[in-house]
């Protein structure tokens, strides 16, 4: 670099055009977010960024992955295996009994420890999982299948309450972090992000 051009400051006054055209050229080029339209300078954004536009982009890429699914195999992901998850689970019940009545102790300990993330995510806002239901549409933002409210637990098809960032990895117990599932869909995602889930079951269709 030229010592003079920096000396009498033409070289700053260079990189601030340079910043301005960057910029102007990047605004120029922006478009809406499909969800909340504001603008993104960033050509590779397919959303904003925000929460509930990453929250409803996630959504799209599952039911575009269960409506690819369905086309190919004719019928829904889940919808396939939830009826030999059921027989399984009745069957294996029947069997050994439920963990909750074999190991106490343990049922109460995970009690506790699910009391406690629950006690150390609260933000002080207070719902029932009905409002949950009641605002998703008792619809499965997992597999975006309808959920029966008459199907009681512990039937894989039941009603219950999913946390978008799972409590063990920080997540608040919040509306705005909660969301409608099936049982057994919500049992299948874990602590897992919905991305990871979408990841694993890409990978998984991919190795068959």
């Amino acid at each position: 670099m030229n010592e003079r051009a920096r000396q009498d400051g033409k070289y700053e006054r260079w990189l601030a055009d340079a910043r301005k055209r960057r910029h102007a050229q990047r605004v120029a080029k922006s478009r809406p977010c499909p969800y909340c339209n504001t603008p993104m300078t960033n050509p590779r954004r397919v959303q904003c960024g925000q929460t509930e536009c990453r929250r409803r982009f996630q959504a799209d890429r599952m039911i575009e992955w269960q409506r690819r699914h369905k086309e190919q195999s004719g019928q829904w992901y889940h919808r396939k295996y939830a009826d030999q998850q059921r027989e399984y689970e009745q069957s294996r019940r029947a069997r050994s009994g439920h963990w909750r009545h074999l190991y106490p102790e343990a049922a109460a300990a995970s009690d506790a420890r699910r009391r406690m993330l629950v006690q150390q995510a609260r933000t002080g806002e207070v719902f029932s999982p009905h409002d949950v239901h009641t605002r998703d549409r008792w619809t499965c933002r997992l597999c975006w299948l309808p959920i029966d409210p008459g199907t009681a637990w512990p039937d894989p098809m039941s009603p219950s309450i999913d946390h978008v960032i799972p409590l063990s990895r920080g997540g608040a117990h919040a509306m705005a972090n909660v969301q409608s599932a099936h049982l057994g869909c919500n049992s299948g995602k874990g602590d897992k992000l919905i991305s990871e889930v979408i990841e694993r079951l890409r990978s998984k269709s991919k190795s068959q």
